[in-house]
């Protein structure tokens, strides 16, 4: 049995990612952010996180990327959810009373047009989770945007979010790579000189590698410092993936292997 350790509650979307990648027996486990819920791996509260990292309208999961840069962790499998996100307040709620709306905020991003069209009044907050934003629900002013209703409340408006085939990708973290999969991840520092960046993606395309995303974060010491998040698609031996990341260390200041892995 293993311990896995998620954002919020039973009523978030991150909860039924766990659920699809859980086994029988497995003990799920809640935390109030996506970075406690990462770093509780780190200090021994569990074996496993599910953490969202991508979501095909709002993103990137800042906190997720930042946590895979600093924590000893690695990817171990991911898995995609489509994503609907409902209007949910108490019962017997006209939606012309309601003044806050409480949210994650990429749930928020993810319904802006629906906001702007009809809440263009009420005051729309962002939380830690969608968990949190169903326990702040306290009377029929407020409502809160999540994927069901808890208890005593009901959906007052179904599927708000903007576009109709939103989807968000999970992955599941540990201390300890595997070696199964078709996809890897790498996260990078270029030096500071022109065409370092280019010169660190030609090293990539060089193996006829398909690179699925690229996206740089602040190395948060000072300003202007960068580091650079890379997906590519792998279907060689070990081997090849060690000299494929031995030439990239070579074109680049530091860089950290996050993984190989498959979908679930």
């Amino acid at each position: 049995m293993s311990r896995i350790s998620f954002l919020g509650d039973k009523y978030t979307h991150t909860y039924a990612a766990a659920l699809k990648v859980a086994k029988g027996g497995d003990e799920l486990i809640g935390f109030n952010t996506v970075y406690e819920s990462i770093a509780a791996v780190t200090n021994g509260k569990s074996d496993y996180a599910i953490a969202p990292i991508e979501n095909s309208c709002g993103g990137s999961i800042a906190d997720t990327l930042d946590a895979l840069w600093t924590l000893p962790l690695y990817i171990t499998k991911e898995t995609v959810l489509a994503i609907p996100q409902n209007l949910v307040g108490l019962e017997g709620t006209d939606k012309r009373d309601i003044k806050v709306i409480y949210s994650h905020p990429q749930a928020i991003s993810q319904c802006n047009d629906y906001l702007l069209e009809t809440f263009a009044d009420a005051d729309v907050i962002a939380v830690s989770s969608t968990a949190q934003a169903l326990s702040l629900v306290k009377d029929k002013s407020t409502a809160a945007i999540a994927r069901t209703a808890g208890e005593g409340q009901v959906i007052l408006d179904g599927e708000i979010e903007d576009v109709k085939n939103n989807a968000t990708r999970f992955v599941m973290l540990s201390g300890e790579p595997t070696e199964r999969g078709n996809k890897c991840s790498v996260v990078f520092e270029t030096r500071n000189k022109p065409g370092a960046l280019v010169e660190a993606l030609e090293a990539l395309n060089g193996f006829g590698l398909n690179l699925c995303k690229i996206e740089s974060r602040p190395h948060k010491s000072v300003l202007g410092r960068y580091v650079f998040f890379v997906d590519f698609d792998f279907d060689g031996t070990d081997r090849e993936l060690a000299e494929v990341l031995g030439v990239l260390a070579r074109t680049t200041l530091a860089i950290k292997f996050l993984g190989r892995y498959g979908s679930v």
